[in-house]
């Protein structure tokens, strides 16, 4: 692969959004026939259980486990070492006919913005009637809200389009999500457990059984029909019949009266060249309502890796619905589900300067959550062994995978930001970003500015790992790297009640000044360069960007609070809370970065999303 890239670390799932705290991790050996061997540590393999086996079914398996997870790994779904399903996000184009008011609408452009996380799509229809009428529209759903949008993101700035509620389809197009290629082997899973997981492993289900919770598979001979009900649809049930390849050839959903049919065919991987994710989408989709044709929607591309998805809802839209069904709470982990951070555990005596506020002086570690792994996935059954996504990588052993995954993994693109409950958290930005934003991300690998060995600035480096404070001043010290990034950073924030210097000089970390209020330290930011991003992802902010980020120390622990305000933003960027917790080990001592290197710049030839 000719590519520009910087020293290379592992990372987790769960490392922070703006920190995406890299770790060093072991990668697998070659796992091809469903064990792992131990990995880079030449037999010290981490995150199973030191090189415990792989989860396979056995040939032939009928049970409801075995379906599951031939279904996600068939499709490319499961992702990290831990092959979780974490397709969180998608784009998708095609062309077509389809119905648009009860009249027949010739398409030539279909394009769908997914995103699972949410329960939330917008579909775009440009296309003509046969008399040459235009027969336009963009669809929208999120959560139990349905509206139509003349342009993209209409509303959402003021004087800026005309969204029209439209009630009446909130179910209809909650069944399309979640009968969709992908949504309907998550809306499966989601049936398995309550609440249901956001990235479940189809692994945990009970083995040995033909149902979990409210989803079961029956076989019609060779054939397996998973059913399981409609997220944010109580009297929607769906059955999906899978093909010999464990990949849904129909769904069929029953609700009421109606009764709609989706049928899919040719699946392959359908990204652009310059991109494979090896994550398989149907090339041919027809839909009927009733036993009449509604859709009949041929692919032209997809991208399938983490793209940036948001579809806010209009204030006049939440005005004028009242949902009386909502969809799914999702949780990233069926035994931890979301709940408000606090410093209810904090233990100890809150230490206190002469002056008698709270010294937070020492080491200080983020919240790690219950997701984890590397990039080093074994390869998957459909994936092609020594050739896989570039002849000059395969895939021959499990690292190999890394380079498709990380854009999966990837915390700022997944939406985790280090907060103890693991809410997902984007930034919303105005709709005249949106394609800008999914293009820089295209091409991250000449686009991200560590790429290029620059400073991740704020608030891509997170919390402080050590903290440093006097009665005039407070130092805060970042041990982070997100793959690239300069020399070690640092913020000396005085906190003596001076005035904000007047210059427009502007800096990574931005000019901070600090003050108390009670118990919490407020930190206010300005004077940022507009060269950084928020995190991977084409995440980025403009010069104007404001941080205001709030410290509150009880005994061992630190809440830590941080809102983002930008002119390119559509509402300031409120980040879950997250809790710091006080290390017990000696003084860190922090370094300075590894060696970071570019080269081959300017001679890009591939958009794979490091």
């Amino acid at each position: 692969m000719t590519s520009r890239r910087t020293v290379w670390m592992r990372v987790a799932i769960g490392a922070a959004l703006a920190a995406s705290a890299a770790f060093m991790a072991s990668a697998q050996g070659p796992a091809g026939d469903g064990q792992a061997r131990g990995g880079g540590g030449k037999g010290k393999g981490r995150g199973r259980g030191r090189g415990a086996p792989l989860y396979t079914p056995a040939p032939g398996a009928k049970d409801l486990k075995s379906v599951l997870f031939n279904w996600a790994w068939y499709m490319g779904m499961l992702r990290s070492s831990e092959e979780r399903d974490l397709m969180m996000t998608l784009e998708y184009q095609g062309k077509g006919t389809m119905q648009v008011d009860g009249q027949p609408c010739n398409v030539s452009k279909y394009r769908t913005s997914i995103t699972y996380q949410n329960s939330g799509e917008r579909i775009q229809i440009t296309g003509t009637r046969p008399n040459g009428q235009s027969c336009s529209s963009i669809e929208n759903l999120s959560g139990a809200y349905a509206w139509n949008d003349d342009i993209p993101g209409a509303e959402l700035v003021a004087g800026k389009g005309k969204a029209t509620p439209m009630p009446a389809t909130v179910e209809e197009r909650m069944i399309r999500l979640w009968a969709g290629p992908q949504g309907a082997f998550k809306a499966a899973m989601a049936g398995t457990s309550d609440p249901p997981e956001m990235a479940p492993r189809p692994q945990s289900v009970p083995a040995d059984v033909m149902k979990a919770g409210k989803t079961s598979v029956a076989w019609e001979g060779n054939t397996p029909v998973v059913t399981f009900p409609i997220p944010g649809v109580p009297t929607a049930i769906a059955t999906a019949t899978l093909n010999d390849k464990f990949m849904a050839e129909r769904v069929v959903v029953k609700n009421g009266a109606n009764t709609y049919e989706f049928d899919y065919s040719d699946y392959r991987d359908w990204n652009n060249p310059l991109n494979p994710a090896e994550a398989f989408y149907a090339g041919r989709m027809t839909e009927k309502k009733n036993g009449a044709v509604e859709r009949d929607i041929t692919t032209t591309v997809t991208e399938t890796g983490q793209m940036y998805v948001v579809v806010p809802v209009p204030a006049s839209v939440r005005a004028a619905i009242k949902p009386t069904n909502q969809p799914d709470n999702w949780t990233l982990n069926a035994s931890t589900p979301f709940a408000p951070v606090t410093l209810a555990s904090a233990t100890g005596e809150t230490p206190r300067l002469a002056d008698g506020h709270p010294d937070m002086t020492g080491n200080w570690r983020g919240t790690q959550g219950p997701i984890g792994g590397g990039g080093n996935r074994r390869c998957g059954p459909t994936q092609v062994k020594g050739g896989g996504i570039n002849p000059e990588i395969g895939c021959k052993d499990p690292m190999d995978n890394f380079w498709v995954d990380y854009e999966m993994i990837s915390p700022s693109r997944f939406g985790l930001t280090g907060s103890a409950d693991l809410k997902p958290s984007h930034p919303t930005y105005k709709p005249e970003f949106w394609d800008k934003i999914q293009e820089s991300d295209q091409w991250t690998n000449k686009e991200d500015p560590i790429m290029t060995c620059q400073p991740m600035g704020m608030p891509r480096e997170g919390t402080p790992a050590r903290i440093m404070q006097t009665a005039s001043d407070i130092v805060f010290f970042y041990t982070t790297s997100d793959y690239g990034g300069g020399n070690i950073e640092f913020r000396d924030i005085p906190t003596d009640n001076r005035p904000r210097p007047n210059t427009v000089e502007a800096y990574y970390m931005g000019l901070s000044i600090g003050k108390w209020e009670g118990d919490t330290l407020v930190i206010d930011s300005t004077n940022f360069v507009d060269t950084t991003w928020f995190g991977r992802g084409g995440l980025f902010h403009s010069a104007e960007m404001h941080i205001t980020e709030k410290l509150t120390r009880k005994g061992d622990e630190i809440l830590y609070q941080e809102t983002i305000e930008d002119p390119d933003l559509v509402e300031p960027w409120v980040m879950p809370d997250k809790i710091l917790r006080l290390g017990a080990a000696a003084p860190q001592l922090i370094h300075e970065r590894a060696y970071c290197e570019v080269y081959e710049q300017g001679n890009i030839s591939t958009q794979l999303r490091h």
